[in-house]
This record gives structure tokens, C-alpha cells and sequence, in this order.
């Protein structure tokens, strides 16, 4: 009996590592799935692309980092996005995104995305595409 238990722990000192790892790596930010989230939620009005694309939101190419309201070749942002003063960091969007009409009331942003996971993975999409 006595092997069979430092095989165990030898067993569990082996793969703890690998476990654990696999736990933490569970919350990190699926690119892939939030790529396509935003061509599904997001792409309908908003263009990544260097040229041409939808034209019904700023093109959001670039987006992290970004003032808010500052594309100057898109012309319809609302006043109170354009009074905002936000900058589109990562943890700005973050909080947008749960509700963008609750935190800029007057944004003409309708599309909210409430769950968090799925938040992450568009927002790390977004922070890959640089211009």
C-alpha cells in the first residue's frame, strides 16, 4: 500500500501543475470567439477595415486607445458621445459595453453586450487590430 500512495503523490505533483494551469487559463480572453461575436453583433454597423465596410458606426480599426469621437471622416457620432471625453481603453469599453446608453445617455450605440466573458473575448478582438 505504501507505493501506491507515493505513486499517487508523486501522480499529483506530476500534474498539478497542468491543472492549475488549465484552470487559470479558462478566463483568459477567446480572440476567436470574440472575432466572431463582433462580425455577428457588431459588423452590421461597424467596419475593421482599412477601407470600405459598413458606414453606420465609426470604423473601430485602431479603436483601443482611441478618443471617443474622433474618426474625422465619420460625421454622425452623437453630441453626447462627442461631449464625452472618453478614451477607449480596454476598461472603458469594458463598462460601455454593459450598457453604452446608461453611460453616455445619448449615445446612439443601441447594441450592449451584458455578458462577461463574451465582453472580454470582443474586447480583446478589438485591442488586436491595430491601423
Amino acid at each position: 500500500m505504501p507505493n501506491i500512495r507515493r505513486l499517487f503523490v508523486v501522480a499529483t505533483a506530476v500534474l498539478a501543475p497542468t491543472i492549475c494551469a488549465a484552470d487559470t487559463t479558462s478566463d483568459m480572453p477567446d480572440i476567436e470567439h470574440g472575432k466572431a461575436t463582433f462580425n455577428t453583433m457588431c459588423g452590421v454597423c461597424h467596419s475593421v477595415q482599412k477601407t470600405g465596410g459598413p458606414v453606420e458606426g465609426p470604423n473601430l480599426l485602431g479603436l483601443v486607445g482611441r478618443e471617443a469621437a474622433s474618426q474625422a471622416d465619420f460625421v454622425k457620432y452623437s453630441p453626447a458621445l462627442q461631449a464625452s471625453n472618453l478614451t477607449w481603453s480596454v476598461e472603458t469599453l469594458d463598462r460601455f459595453l454593459v450598457n453604452p446608453m446608461a453611460m453616455v445617455p445619448g449615445t446612439l450605440m443601441p447594441m450592449l453586450i451584458r455578458d462577461d466573458k463574451t465582453r472580454a473575448d470582443v474586447i480583446a478582438y478589438l485591442a488586436t487590430l491595430k491601423e
